[in-house]
């Protein structure tokens, strides 16, 4: 009977202690909520201005927990006791960094107008490519990208202080990013009667560079000069014609000369005779000096 006793007692005691332990138990999970409750709960605790005029840090919890500029602060009305989740924390990091971005974005509109391809590849260039479609986007609706005005512009632009013809225009316009018809409505910014204008003057001026050419090499520089500012083939032979593009024989004559002089000392090292004379002749007429005055520099050359 008494060990019957000690049974049930020791049977009580082991229940006491299996209770303390589940309360025990039970207030240390309670606890641990409170815990992640309290560490999942961000709250912003300060938000004071940077050095750097319209940026700002946000405190969480009394912890730094990123910088934003001014646009992004009222954007998303932050302000102080305002809950802030790790969702809604990437999302304002992200605008932020987009707001970065614009604003470099507009420093570069700020030189001068942007194709909406140059915008791009400059987005690429510094990897915020991942922005482009909303950047061109509010670009556009702002009208600071506008391809065919940015055509217009630079074929004005490109006319009337570069002088270029419209060929090097368009392949500028075409490399930039520019629709086909954006380019030939953009053309009409360039009429013909200006081109021929341009092409006459660079011709004048290229014209005034080859004194010590002949008549016919002078031409075919000139020539090879306006091709390459990009004008046509027809009117290249238009603005030929339009300048004075005879030389006075005496003109001619000493270019001849300083030309054949040089020639000679060059091919004097390894001919003479008739065939240095050969050599000398074929050089000339290469070019473009007419047969006369050769013969006559030939003939002086021997008197010598």
């Amino acid at each position: 009977m008494s060990n019957e006793k000690n049974l049930i007692n020791l049977g009580k005691e082991n229940k006491k202690k299996e209770n303390k332990q589940v309360k025990k138990s039970n207030e240390k999970q309670s606890n641990s909520k409170k815990d992640v409750s309290s560490k999942s709960f961000r709250m912003i605790s300060k938000i004071e201005p940077q050095k750097r005029k319209g940026r700002y840090n946000v405190y969480i919890n009394d912890d730094f927990a990123f910088g934003i500029d001014e646009e992004v602060l009222i954007k998303f009305e932050l302000n102080k006791g305002l809950h802030v989740t790790k969702e809604l924390q990437e999302k304002i990091e992200n605008e932020d960094s987009y707001y970065k971005a614009y604003q470099k974005t507009l420093n570069y509109l700020s030189y001068s107008l942007r194709s909406e391809k140059q915008i791009r590849d400059y987005l690429a260039k510094h990897e915020l490519y991942h922005f482009s479609d909303r950047m061109i986007e509010q670009l556009k609706s702002m009208r600071l990208i506008d391809d065919l005005n940015f055509a217009q512009s630079y074929v004005r632009s490109q006319a009337n202080i570069n002088q270029k013809g419209p060929r090097n225009i368009e392949q500028d316009l075409k490399q930039k990013g520019i629709k086909e018809e954006f380019i030939l409505t953009a053309l009409d910014e360039y009429p013909y009667e200006q081109q021929l204008e341009n092409a006459i003057s660079l011709a004048s001026k290229k014209w005034g560079q080859t004194s010590k050419n002949s008549e016919i090499e002078s031409v075919q520089k000139v020539k090879a000069y306006l091709l390459n500012k990009g004008y046509t083939f027809d009117l290249v032979n238009e603005a030929i014609t339009a300048i004075d593009t005879e030389k006075d024989n005496e003109v001619e004559y000493n270019a001849l000369v300083k030309q054949g002089d040089k020639a000679a000392r060059r091919y004097s090292r390894k001919y003479e005779g008739y065939e240095l004379t050969q050599r000398l002749k074929g050089y000339l007429y290469n070019k473009g000096y007419p047969t006369e005055l050769i013969n006559r520099y030939m003939d002086e050359r021997e008197m010598e």
